[in-house]
């Protein structure tokens, strides 16, 4: 399929959906871990994301209603519950480990479909979801090693090499597009590698833009839409081809209309921009396991 790059003056068609791809790149490693192992942690994942990945693949070939997909991804999270591949406690910088043996399943529930539509979200411009997910993996996997977690650095360290495969691709300007099969998965598959290695506080720091950005869509749209039903779209090309805020009051605010707001600017420009925020983020969850380390 094609669709057209809204993005380029001459809009023109990009390949879509890279979700086969990524899908094929996740769990080719988790199933021979699990083949050798017999480690229920590498199925768990596989599950996991396999739901999310045929969720996402349903949507790109028939679009589902906004509140439909989320509902619908919370599925991803039962393999994980029924499994019990979950530690119920959660380390704070300074306070230590807390056991929420009741909370915790409840917040595994609701991470998978947070996780993988945030994520989604986060697909506005060329390289923005690829390179999004290596600085989330990157990070991922810094912390694991910080933590001595060794057993588990293979997640987040899977998430980086196909992340990064596929932002050569996607890349300003792209040659092929995630859709919803390739957004959702990503997504799933942090959220995924987030519990099994026990880093939810850092993860979280390093997503906090995704988790803003989902904030000001929802806030502003008042609801869960898909996001093919908005009307308006937040930014708009100018007649010299660069990107700027759109003048109409019912388009959402999003992240990158923010980032746009500073004044007409490139495509190439508003994702560096995107990607730096992560990075900061990012940096920022790694100081966090530090001060948990020490």
């Amino acid at each position: 399929m094609v669709v057209k790059d809204f993005h380029k003056r001459d809009q023109r068609l990009v390949p879509k959906p890279a979700g086969p791809a990524i899908f094929a790149g996740l769990i080719f490693p988790m199933l021979s871990l699990y083949f050798l192992t017999s480690d229920l942690k590498y199925l768990v994942v596989f599950l996991v994301t396999l739901i999310i990945f045929v969720i996402g693949l349903v949507d790109d070939l028939r679009v589902l209603s906004g509140f439909l997909k989320m509902a619908l991804t919370a599925l991803g999270s039962f393999p994980i519950l029924v499994f019990g591949t979950y530690t119920p406690s959660i380390a704070f910088p300074f306070i230590g480990s807390t056991r929420l043996t009741i909370v915790y399943p409840l917040l595994v529930l609701v991470t998978i479909p947070v996780v993988a539509n945030a994520i989604n979200m986060i697909d506005v411009y060329n390289g923005t979801v690829s390179g999004v997910c290596t600085i989330l993996a990157f990070s991922q996997l810094t912390v694991t090693l910080i933590s001595g977690n060794f057993s588990n650095i293979i997640f987040p360290l899977t998430l980086f090499t196909v992340s990064l495969a596929f932002y050569i691709f996607n890349k300003y300007p792209s040659r092929i597009f995630a859709g919803d099969s390739g957004s959702l998965t990503l997504g799933a598959f942090f959220g995924a590698s987030t519990i099994i290695t026990r880093t939810e506080v850092p993860s979280l720091i390093t997503f906090l833009p995704a988790i803003l950005n989902g904030f000001y869509i929802l806030a502003s749209i008042k609801g869960f839409i898909e996001h093919r039903q908005i009307k308006e779209r937040p930014i708009v090309l100018n007649k010299e081809g660069l990107l700027e805020v759109s003048k109409s009051r019912s388009a959402p605010i999003t992240l990158a209309r923010l980032i746009v707001a500073d004044g007409p600017m490139s495509e190439h420009s508003a994702a560096k921009r995107i990607l730096l925020l992560f990075v900061y983020s990012s940096l920022l969850a790694i100081v966090t396991s530090l001060l948990m380390k020490w």
